[in-house]
């Protein structure tokens, strides 16, 4: 199964964007609430395992391909490794000492390190038009850290670990993005979840096992919605747009989820927004039109 060589998104493409921007921007107040009580490990060693069993099951009610990727073991354990077990264990610890709203900023730097590996590495070039998009999605992401370049001072642990997660996610997305995956979508993203959760599962039980107590019912319920919309569905639909767009296009067009993210954070968990989040929502609206729109090459 080869990629697609779009030049933009196709049109389901733009209704899996709008689902995902929502969905994501949405999560890390929820999933910091879930953290509260959960350790790091666990969570994350339980939700990965659990969500890979369930896109299993959906792609077995499709009537998707499950069977194991011959021949391509080596790029899949690597695209594991990066997407979800680095993106996963950095991005929850990292939680851990930031506020949501700067971890959603910090995450989704993603792009810059995704577009960036896939110059260095990859023949993909993007388009003038892409670069300016790209520009304009990191100022608007530089427009959000501008009032708090003090959270590196007062959290530079937690600052690196969202750092490293989207630095981890953005070569995870380039490694697949060069792959012809002989799996569909809803298959590819249930062996990465659980070849890369489990190592995390595994760790959970030797270090914080002996540490488990009882968590609150809320707890619980984040955690159940954590497992099933943001990982099992943004995941499958995340593969999908990677499946179907370059590697710029895919990448940029996450832009907007941080600037959701700031805003959600505000609302559940009374974290401070100012004109600083409504300058950055314009330039990234400008960063998603540059990206999404075809461009013409001269």
């Amino acid at each position: 199964m080869s990629p697609t060589r779009q030049d933009t998104l196709p049109a389901s493409g733009f209704a899996y964007l709008a689902a995902l921007t929502i969905i994501w921007g949405t999560s890390w107040p929820i999933l910091k609430i879930a953290l509260s009580e959960i350790p790091p490990w666990t969570f994350r060693g339980l939700i990965a395992p659990t969500a890979a069993i369930f896109l299993f099951g959906l792609g077995y009610l499709m009537k998707e391909e499950l069977t194991r990727p011959r021949g391509q073991w080596g790029p899949l354990l690597l695209a594991s490794a990066l997407n979800i077990t680095g993106w996963h264990i950095f991005s929850a610890f990292g939680l851990l000492l930031v506020n949501s709203g700067h971890a959603s900023i910090l995450a989704y730097t993603m792009p810059l390190w995704a577009v960036l590996i896939g110059i260095l590495f990859t023949a993909e070039r993007p388009s003038l038009q892409r670069y300016v998009g790209l520009a304009f999605g990191i100022a608007g992401i530089a427009v959000l850290l501008a009032g708090d370049l003090g959270v590196f001072a007062s959290s530079p642990l937690g600052t690196l670990l969202m750092l490293g997660s989207a630095l981890s996610w953005g070569a995870g997305t380039v490694v697949q993005k060069q792959v012809n995956w002989q799996l569909p979508p809803v298959s590819l993203a249930g062996w990465q979840l659980l070849i890369g959760g489990l190592p995390m599962t595994i760790i959970a039980l030797v270090i914080e096992s002996p540490h488990w107590e009882p968590v609150s019912t809320t707890a619980v319920w984040t955690m159940i919605y954590i497992l099933i919309v943001p990982i099992v569905f943004c995941w499958f639909v995340w593969f999908k747009i990677v499946a179907s767009a370059p590697v710029t296009v895919s990448s940029v067009s996450t832009l907007l989820i941080p600037v959701i993210g700031v805003a959600s954070g505000s609302v559940v968990l009374g974290e401070a927004v100012g004109w600083r989040e409504a300058v950055a929502l314009i330039l990234v609206c400008v960063a998603l039109g540059c990206v999404l729109m075809p461009s013409k090459r001269l």
